[in-house]
C-alpha cells in the first residue's frame, strides 16, 4: 500500500510538471488570455478532470509558474554573482523582472494578465517578501516580514504602473521610468542616495547579465 502510495504521489507531481511546462510555453506563445484550460489539454494530453484535481484555475497554474520562475531567478542571480552584496542581488531580481517585461511584448501581456488578477499579484507580493527574507535576513537590512510585506506591495504595485505605461498613448521615457523604479526598491530599503546612484549604474551596465536570465527563466523547463 505505501508503495501504491508513493508511486502515485511520484505520478501526480509529474503530471502537475507537465501541466506548467506545457502552460508556460503556451503563454510565451500566444499570451495569457488565449492560453485556455481546453488548450491546455489539448496540448498536454492531461485530462482536464486531471487539471482541475491539482489546479482551481488557470490563475492558479499561473501563480505555480510564477512562484517556480522567481525561484529560479535568485538561484541563478546566487550563481552568478555569488560575491556580490544582498542588495545589488535584491536590485538584480528586480532588474530580471524589468528586463523580461521589456524584452517582448508577449511575455509583457502576459505580466499585465498577472497583475490584474488579485489572486497573482497578492502572490507576487509573497514572492518578493520571500526574497526578501532570502537576501536580508542575518544582516543589518533585516525588517519584519510584515515591514517587507509591506514594502514589496508598494515595489509590485510601482512595477505594475511601469507594464501599464507600456501601453499609454502619451509619449515617456520609459527607460528614465525602469531606472527611478529600481532606484524606489533600494529606497525601500533606506540605501543612501549616492550608494543608489551606483547601483543603479552597477546593474544596468549588467543589463545583458539580466536579459540572458530572463530568457533562460521563460525557456527553461520547470523542474529542472
Amino acid at each position: 500500500m505505501k508503495n501504491q502510495v508513493e508511486m502515485s504521489e511520484t505520478h501526480l507531481l509529474e503530471v502537475r510538471r507537465r501541466i506548467l511546462n506545457v502552460t508556460k510555453g503556451l503563454l510565451v506563445k500566444y499570451g495569457y488570455k488565449k492560453t485556455t484550460i481546453r488548450l491546455i489539454v489539448q496540448h498536454s494530453g492531461v485530462l482536464i478532470g486531471s487539471i482541475y484535481y491539482i489546479f482551481r484555475n488557470k490563475e492558479e497554474i499561473f501563480q505555480s509558474i510564477l512562484v517556480e520562475m522567481v525561484d529560479n531567478a535568485l538561484k541563478k542571480i546566487d550563481v552568478r554573482c555569488p560575491d556580490a552584496s544582498p542588495v545589488f542581488r535584491y536590485a538584480a531580481a528586480c532588474a530580471i523582472e524589468i528586463r523580461e517585461m521589456d524584452a517582448a511584448p508577449i511575455i509583457r501581456d502576459v505580466y499585465k494578465e498577472g497583475y490584474d488578477s488579485p489572486l497573482i499579484f497578492e502572490s507576487m507580493v509573497e514572492q518578493y517578501t520571500r526574497m526578501c527574507h532570502h537576501y536580508f535576513d542575518g544582516t543589518p537590512l533585516a525588517a519584519s516580514d510584515e515591514e517587507y510585506y509591506e514594502r514589496m506591495l508598494l515595489l509590485k504595485g510601482a512595477m505594475r504602473g511601469c507594464i501599464g505605461e507600456l501601453y499609454f498613448k502619451r509619449p515617456h521615457d520609459h527607460a528614465r521610468s525602469r531606472r527611478r523604479l529600481l532606484a524606489l526598491a533600494l529606497h525601500l530599503f533606506h540605501i543612501p542616495e549616492q550608494e543608489i546612484t551606483a547601483l543603479v549604474e552597477r546593474v544596468e551596465f549588467q543589463n545583458d547579465l539580466w536579459l540572458t536570465i530572463a530568457n533562460e527563466l521563460a525557456m527553461r523547463p520547470i523542474g529542472e
